[in-house]
């Protein structure tokens, strides 16, 4: 109720939120469609024209339920997306465990302060872990029973929203499709041939959804000045292991940053190292590998970009961190589930 009130109190005022998406949608509802020279002309006056549009369209699509303009009513999307990440996490995980125990790690998930106050302030960061987190709480349905396909349709279309939510959202759908593969190779006996086609159909869904962006953005030259790469192969790599040093700094200050992240990853990290051969049995090894893939993906981009990597990473590492929050904690609660007692 709290998060409800902080998001609804005040109208979109962060800079990101107004200069990236805010100014987006109100161009698209004043237009009244996504104007014919908006890729080539209008939408490159504005910081990140390469950014996908899912946000701002959703803004538009309430303004235009709600016939006007109002960039107060219009922030009630985030803290829902605050709201469904809860319910999610909390029928997921009472699938294996208690009613009390889900409450208490939905409650622990809630009360992150980086997180609830991404909820708040109008940034598709939340809105990006909402979508991530969904398609990979379905794969893992999927997993489960593999007779379900309507879960793995789902989970592929979320996949692929997420997607044409930030650009980072096509990382975690490269993660969803390596965790698919990595499912198949440790059940490569029990594997039938429906498996295989199944799992080709969301490869194919996850692309279809996101090919109509990705051939504008290609057509238009739209390019990702954050990420762009300042080179390519073995040798530019070694020269850019410089910026190790400045990322580990970076990740310490948010791993042992209570203001905004309680005790959690010191937890994370506990758990991982006493629960070792937990972390990475059953179905909990799937989000293990998952982590593992986004944080190694975040180092990767930081390594090939031109920016400079203090400001870089200060600037962005605390908002990556919320993409996979939600799938950590509940790797985290899958993984402790025996040894609480409630």
């Amino acid at each position: 109720a709290f998060t409800f009130y902080r998001a609804m109190v005040k109208p979109i005022e962060a800079y990101d939120a107004i200069a990236i998406y805010g100014i987006k949608s109100k161009i698209f509802y004043l237009a009244g469609s996504i104007p014919q020279d908006y890729f080539s002309s209008i939408g490159r006056a504005f910081p990140h024209p390469d950014y996908p549009l899912n946000i701002p369209l959703f803004e538009t699509c309430i303004y235009l339920f709600m016939g006007k303009l109002n960039d107060q009513l219009v922030k009630i999307m985030f803290p829902l997306y605050y709201l469904g990440i809860l319910g999610i996490f909390y029928y997921a995980l009472r699938r294996f465990a208690g009613s009390t125990y889900a409450l208490l790690f939905t409650f622990l998930t809630a009360s992150v302060s980086q997180f609830n106050s991404y909820a708040t302030n109008a940034y598709a960061d939340l809105p990006l872990a909402y979508y991530y987190f969904a398609s990979a709480v379905f794969l893992f349905s999927w997993f489960r029973d593999t007779r379900k396909s309507s879960r793995l349709a789902i989970s592929a279309v979320m996949a692929a929203l997420a997607g044409w939510t930030k650009n980072e959202g096509l990382m975690y759908c490269l993660i969803n499709f390596i965790v698919i593969g990595a499912f198949l190779v440790f059940n490569l006996k029990k594997v039938k041939k429906r498996d295989l086609l199944m799992a080709g159909l969301y490869v194919l869904t996850v692309v279809i959804i996101l090919s109509p962006f990705l051939w504008i953005r290609n057509a238009e030259r739209l390019i990702n000045t954050d990420v762009e790469s300042g080179g390519a192969g073995a040798l530019y790599m070694v020269k850019q292991l410089y910026k190790l040093g400045p990322i580990l700094y970076e990740f310490q200050k948010e791993f042992f940053g209570p203001k905004k992240w309680n005790i959690l990853w010191p937890v994370i990290a506990l758990a991982f190292i006493f629960r070792f051969k937990d972390a990475f049995r059953g179905i909990q090894r799937y989000a293990a590998v998952s982590v593992i893939l986004a944080v190694l993906g975040y180092v990767s981009i930081y390594m090939i970009s031109v920016l400079d990597i203090n400001f870089f990473a200060g600037k962005t590492m605390s908002r990556f961190l919320i993409h996979f929050m939600p799938l950590a904690v509940l790797w985290l609660a899958l993984v402790l589930k025996d040894d609480i007692v409630i």
